[in-house]
């Protein structure tokens, strides 16, 4: 299991836009990509303008599924507007 954690800064006056557009992605990811058992979007309770995102996947494949997919690339379009700075991300091996 593969577990990512990645960490955006939305640019000021564009945090509701920002989570709207994680929370879209977060809805069609679950929906979309088998290889997922998780995506959930956060934000931060004492930092409006940070999203966290926790995502889980069954293996490399479904990572690679993921960064390859439409609606994938198609945020990450639509997030290069609303950012602040680059996500911060950090990929997870899980200890069993």
């Amino acid at each position: 299991m593969k577990t990512i954690i990645a960490v955006l800064k939305a640019q000021p006056g564009k945090e509701t836009e920002l989570a709207e557009a994680c929370a879209q992605l977060a809805n069609e990811v679950r929906t979309k990509e088998e290889g997922n058992t998780m995506y959930i979007a956060h934000v931060t309770a004492n930092d409006p303008t940070e999203i966290v995102f926790v995502e889980k996947y069954k293996d490399d494949q479904a990572m690679a599924d993921h960064r390859h997919s439409a609606h994938y690339k198609a945020a990450g379009s639509r997030f290069k507007d609303l950012l602040a700075a680059p996500p911060v991300i950090k990929i997870l091996n899980e200890l069993e």
